[in-house]
């Protein structure tokens, strides 16, 4: 296993309302604390060189780099535009969701654009998103961008997403 990596992100919505993402890499010794400081006044540099509008900044941390990826390669069919939207109520009712691309359309009930969610695959994705993951003594639960707890499967979608390359 590669060992991990802490990043800065910044997402930047142009004037169409499209977004992008660009990441910057620290050892991972940083201290968390300063790094925060260092991603508010980064933005504020960033910002005076962009024409769009930076909508997030934010601290992550690589759990492993997958250079190989878990598959030898992508499936001759597979296409980022094609993908799946699964949304989640959490416990104050609120809607957070998440796009999965390349998303294998076997998943797809037949003449609908429903994911399958009874599928053993999908029902996995789905339990551990409402209920987390347990490591050692300590759960570890998603949230929405708010930190409210997601409770359940609101839909979960076939989504198609231009891509932005090419």
């Amino acid at each position: 296993m590669a060992a991990p990596r802490v990043f800065v992100t910044m997402t930047i919505e142009d004037a169409k309302g499209n977004s992008s993402n660009f990441i910057h890499n620290f050892p991972t010794s940083v201290d968390i604390a300063i790094l925060k400081g260092h991603a508010r006044s980064f933005a504020t540099i960033v910002d005076a060189l962009v024409r769009g509008r930076i909508t997030q900044v934010g601290i992550g941390i690589g759990v492993e780099n997958l250079p190989g990826g878990l598959k030898a390669a992508p499936l001759p069919n597979a296409d980022v535009e094609e993908g799946a939207r699964f949304t989640f109520r959490t416990a104050l009712g609120t809607l957070t969701s998440f796009r999965v691309p390349t998303f294998d359309e076997a998943f797809i009930v037949d003449g609908t654009k429903q994911v399958d969610s009874a599928d053993p695959a999908v029902a996995a994705l789905v339990n551990r998103m409402i209920s987390g993951d347990t490591q050692g003594l300590i759960n570890v639960s998603p949230s929405d961008e708010r930190g409210e707890d997601v409770t359940a499967l609101e839909s979960a979608v076939e989504s198609f997403q231009s891509s932005r390359t090419g």
